[in-house]
């Protein structure tokens, strides 16, 4: 029996000494620490940058705008008389096309392009270079565009034309507004409300060419 318990002593006296080596060299935890809590570890920078690019495009600002385009052209028609300082003229005749379109401009920020260079951490510290906002998607349905005027004969291209102009135009109202500007503010915002959300205590955001 005497022999059975000096065994047994002799393997736990081993094992606390191979614990104690291991806590030397620090391959093993210290007992006194092992229920102590442990400090909050923030995620490395590329799973941030997957936590933002889920956000993916992040509209900020949505602009509506009704613009009217016309457009003309020497017709195919009779000629018509006009009166004028020196008596009647002939003149040729023109057709007119006036269209109205109505679109939606979604603006804000492409965050799809962010890359591990523009996120830069520092334990609770980070800091992000967004890209500059910029209009993602203008929405014109067919049914947004009404034909105004149209007189003479205008083919689909002439027509496919004059609805890029609109579309176009309103665009430019949209950057005339400074929207531009505005999305930047909020995209700034949101993404330092977002981080100090998953834990950072200092955010700071900057912006890109």
């Amino acid at each position: 029996m005497r022999k059975v318990l000096q065994k047994y002593l002799l393997i736990v006296v081993a094992a606390l000494l191979i614990i104690f080596l291991f806590q030397k060299i620090n391959w093993f935890p210290s007992f006194k620490n092992i229920f102590r809590s442990k400090p909050i570890n923030i995620e490395e920078t590329p799973v941030i940058i997957q936590q933002i690019n889920t956000l993916a495009q992040l509209i900020t600002v949505t602009f509506t705008d009704e613009v009217v385009m016309d457009t003309a052209k020497i017709g195919n028609g009779l000629p018509s008389l006009l009166p004028s300082a020196i008596g009647t003229v002939l003149t040729p005749a023109i057709d007119k096309l006036v269209i109205i379109g109505r679109g939606k401009v979604l603006v804000g920020t492409d965050l799809k392009g962010l890359e591990q260079k523009d996120i830069y951490t520092d334990g609770d510290s980070i800091h992000v270079i967004l890209p500059r906002a910029k209009i993602l998607q203008t929405i014109i349905n067919p049914s947004d565009f009404e034909t105004f005027i149209e007189d003479g004969t205008w083919n689909e291209p002439a027509v496919t034309g004059l609805k890029i102009k609109i579309r176009n135009e309103i665009n430019q109202h949209a950057i005339e507004q400074n929207i531009l500007q505005q999305a930047d503010a909020r995209s700034e915002n949101i993404i330092e409300t977002f981080l100090k959300n998953t834990g950072f205590k200092r955010v700071g955001i900057a912006f890109g060419n």
